[in-house]
């Protein structure tokens, strides 16, 4: 089972219909920003099977992230990364540091590394929702 986490932005009218699909669904990616996981291809890459998935838009007015949805990496084909998904009831609110915030403003999608996942209960939000 991966340990890796990452997190997704997403369109806040396609929320439903990503939960429904059982797919993963990628934000829209500019691959000239920095980040090692600016384009599709690096993120499915280093994605694997077991990977945790925050759906989590983010509100660079107060600086928080909001998971409204998470996921489990449960196949990978060529063609289709296929995620059980569960919706996030309430939404759960993070505060990342300021560079956090500038990642989570500048970037749809990234790894969130141990040390934060840990601070933000990560772990503890995918046993509730997947054991």
């Amino acid at each position: 089972m991966s340990s890796k986490i990452w997190r997704f932005s997403y369109s806040e009218d396609s929320l439903k219909s990503i939960i429904d699909s059982g797919k993963l669904h990628f934000p829209e990616m500019n691959p000239h920003i920095p980040g090692k996981h600016n384009s599709i291809d690096k993120v499915v890459s280093d994605m694997s099977v077991g990977c945790f998935i925050i759906l989590a838009n983010f509100k660079s007015f107060d600086n928080t992230g909001i998971i409204r949805a998470a996921g489990i990496v449960t196949s990978m084909s060529s063609d289709d990364i296929n995620v059980s998904w569960k919706k996030v009831v309430p939404s759960l609110s993070l505060h990342p540091h300021k560079i956090g915030a500038d990642q989570w403003g500048r970037e749809s999608v990234f790894l969130i590394n141990a040390p934060r996942a840990k601070e933000f209960k990560l772990d503890a939000l995918k046993k509730k929702l997947f054991s």
